[in-house]
């Protein structure tokens, strides 16, 4: 059976996802990590008024080099205050408006004061240390579009335009199932040959930090039609927007979860050319879309930031982050590709351009790596063993080392 390519993989995804329609008003301090339901645009300037960006003099350019005298001052908040008449200099405060007449604010670090005079000694710029009125925002502007995951910025961009309460998509219940005999909670003592159950808790924090309610079933065992069974018995008893699970999804005699997608659900595809990862599936089940991840939390997550992290945002109406990068691989690669690879890399720049490291433990079944990596090196399929220096093509996804993921309206160029 030939592997879907990840392109392929992805489209038959978002076929099968239908975006969330529900839209509810949420506090603006209750927005982080919600995905914006309608275009916003300023109701008004911003700044709303040519206002001091330093704290120091508020001047007419013209009138230096030179002594001037001080009239008084302005004050961030300050409605009304002095004219600046030719040959005087009010006093400012960082935010305060600028006074009629004044067309530079002179930093006071460059002021020489002596009682109500001060002296200049440059030669300043109309518009120095002045932020003009609309020079971030003019009227009916947009400030945010339809389909944007809010954070930081974002709510404080909603804050500046004096939101108070903001329109987003409800958030996507997921249902989250993982699978095996050899899963053991954590808190509960190993037994010889059982692990810890990490991917419960990989992809339910990424599925929580990316806004989404989360209901996680019961471990369930390697045993023929548990797993059909539990997932027929939760779609009947809530709907859910998406279904994620892990483990299964391999070529061994136990692995239930392929086979029940093969033979009771609508399967859009198995194996994707990727590694690690290529053990997923994608389907659909009474209507609800299915991602199948392997149960190596290695494989797991790569397949995760490729495939279920732009899902995700799709499902959002929004288009997953990602940056597309060049480099040089930094060490030789002496293993032949069957499949597409991705390697975890730290990247570094000098005159010679960008470097792709890739000195970190590779296997599927190891998580540290992704934390300690800023972005993958692709080796095309069918690649032979290749050299120091070989430019690859790469990518910086949120997930690896500090980049959270994040997405943008689907209207706007965001893959670079």
């Amino acid at each position: 059976m030939a592997h879907t390519t990840v392109s392929e993989a992805l489209d038959q995804l978002f076929q099968a996802t239908n975006p969330l329609s529900e839209v509810e008003s949420v506090a603006l301090d209750a927005s982080l990590g919600r995905t914006l339901a309608a275009d916003l645009a300023a109701p008004f300037a911003v700044p709303r008024f040519d206002r001091s960006a330093m704290d120091g003099y508020a001047i007419r350019a013209q009138d230096v080099p030179g002594t001037l005298v001080l009239t008084g001052s302005m004050v961030a908040g300050q409605s009304d205050g002095p004219r600046c008449e030719p040959g005087q200099a009010i006093r400012i405060l960082t935010g305060a408006p600028i006074p009629d007449g004044a067309d530079a604010v002179i930093e006071q670090e460059q002021v020489h004061r002596l009682d109500l005079q001060i002296q200049i000694p440059l030669t300043i710029r109309k518009g120095r240390n002045i932020s003009k009125a609309g020079s971030e925002l003019g009227l009916g502007d947009h400030v945010l579009r339809r389909g944007q995951r809010i954070g930081p910025t974002e709510v404080a961009m909603m804050a500046a335009i004096g939101h108070e309460h903001v329109m987003v998509f409800r958030a996507p219940h997921v249902l989250l199932i993982t699978t095996g005999d050899e899963l053991t909670l954590p808190g509960t003592p190993l037994s010889p040959s059982h692990i810890y159950d990490v991917n419960r808790f990989l992809l339910g924090s990424w599925l929580h930090a990316a806004g989404a309610v989360v209901t996680t079933l019961a471990i369930i065992p390697d045993q023929a039609g548990q797993f059909i069974r539990r997932l027929h018995k939760a779609l009947a008893a809530e709907p859910f927007d998406l279904v994620v699970s892990s483990g299964g999804v391999s070529v061994g005699d136990r692995d239930d979860v392929i086979h029940a997608l093969t033979q009771d659900t609508e399967l859009l595809f198995w194996r994707v050319d990727m590694h690690p990862g290529k053990s997923v599936a994608g389907a659909r089940f009474e209507g609800t879309p299915i991602l199948a991840l392997s149960g190596n939390p290695g494989a797991a997550m790569t397949s995760w930031l490729i495939l279920g992290a732009p899902l995700l945002a799709h499902l959002n109406h929004g288009e997953i982050y990602q940056e597309r990068i060049r480099g040089r691989l930094l060490q030789s690669f002496n293993k032949s590709t069957r499949e597409t690879r991705y390697l975890r890399v730290r990247t570094y720049s000098d005159d010679r351009g960008l470097h792709l490291d890739w000195n970190l433990p590779q296997q599927s079944d190891v998580l540290g790596s992704f934390s300690a990596a800023d972005a993958f090196a692709i080796i095309p399929n069918s690649s032979p063993a290749i050299g120091a220096d070989t430019m690859l093509d790469g990518l910086r996804t949120g997930g690896l080392g500090p980049m959270s993921i994040t997405w943008n309206p689907k209207d706007r160029d965001t893959k670079i």
